[in-house]
């Protein structure tokens, strides 16, 4: 009587048991099913919040500055600032009804540009130059005034100061290449300028424009024949000073005759033989326009191209550095 009692008892718990276990079972199914149809929202959410916080790092990098210390840079005197020039696409050149064009510019082409870089917001100054290659290393025309740009600079020079400088460990510089020059002096824009187009209020040489006046040194407002402290004009929709005017700023470009071209990608000029590479008389593009007399204000538009050999200087021409970024 007792043992049957027993395996009453026993079976009632087994049953307990198993109806426990089965609800268990149950209640683990249920929340593994929901949480396998929850994961998707989850993950759609954290994806949200990585895309939108990468916008925002975009929105703030846009017009980002950075300042380069140079050592020895004296005080007071105007620092090397950088802004970061996104990639794009842009026109590069110019139609043949353009006023003012040159048969030395290029026909308009698609130009894409894949990679970010720094670049100068201004001209090299005189300052600058000293800081990195000692005092009285230039023979500029105009010396004496440290936030001037530094002339009567060759394109072989120009090449020296930056091996200088890449030594001191505070990135890697080198000259635009003449697509990320006329990418970032247009900023955006399709025009002459990329203050607009003004060249029927200033069309040539020495004539006056109110306009223009608010943007750049050309032979137009340089009563004083000499080069002028950068940053001094209104910058362009970059943020970037003296694109236009002031002084011609040397381009890592070997000159190339223009021609109809193809969409084109990171363009960088035609490769330069051996020889080339190493002979002085090569051309070498230089873009901007100067306060040079004769250089009228259609000289300094964003396609316009002028060139030297990379042996000579003059007190029109300058130079604009670019630091690979980051």
């Amino acid at each position: 009587m007792i043992i049957i009692e027993l395996k009453g008892r026993l079976q009632n718990i087994n049953r307990e048991s198993s109806i426990f276990v089965l609800i268990v079972l149950i209640i683990l199914f249920l929340f593994l099913s929901c949480s396998e149809k929850e994961s998707p929202k989850t993950n759609v959410i954290h994806q949200t919040l990585v895309s939108s916080s990468e916008c925002n790092n975009e929105k703030m990098e846009e017009h980002k500055i950075i300042i380069i210390d140079l050592p020895g840079l004296p005080k007071g005197a105007k620092k090397l600032e950088m802004v970061l020039i996104k990639p794009g696409t842009f026109i590069m050149g110019s139609p043949e009804d353009e006023r003012g064009r040159s048969d030395r510019e290029w026909l308009p082409h698609n130009v894409t540009i894949t990679k970010p870089f720094y670049m100068g917001k201004y001209e090299v100054t005189q300052a600058q130059w000293g800081a990195v290659m000692g005092n009285n290393s230039h023979r500029s025309k105009f010396r004496g005034k440290p936030d001037n740009p530094v002339e009567k600079v060759s394109w072989w020079v120009c090449r020296r100061f930056i091996k200088r400088l890449n030594a001191l460990g505070r990135g890697i510089f080198r000259l635009p290449t003449e697509a990320e020059w006329e990418f970032a002096c247009r900023a955006g824009t399709q025009t002459h300028f990329s203050f607009g187009d003004v060249l029927k209020c200033a069309d040539e040489g020495e004539e006056y424009c109110e306009i223009v006046d608010k943007y750049m040194w050309w032979s137009g407002n340089n009563k004083l024949n000499g080069t002028k402290e950068v940053g001094l004009k209104l910058p362009n929709p970059w943020g970037l000073y003296d694109m236009h005017g002031n002084v011609s700023e040397w381009c890592s470009d070997l000159l190339e005759a223009p021609y109809e071209r193809d969409p084109q990608i990171n363009p960088k000029g035609p490769s330069p033989s051996w020889f080339i590479r190493i002979w002085p008389l090569s051309n070498h593009v230089n873009r901007g326009g100067s306060i040079y007399h004769g250089f009228g204000a259609c000289k300094c538009r964003s396609a316009a191209r002028h060139y030297e050999q990379a042996v000579d200087f003059h007190y029109s021409l300058g130079f604009r550095l670019v630091k690979e970024y980051p």
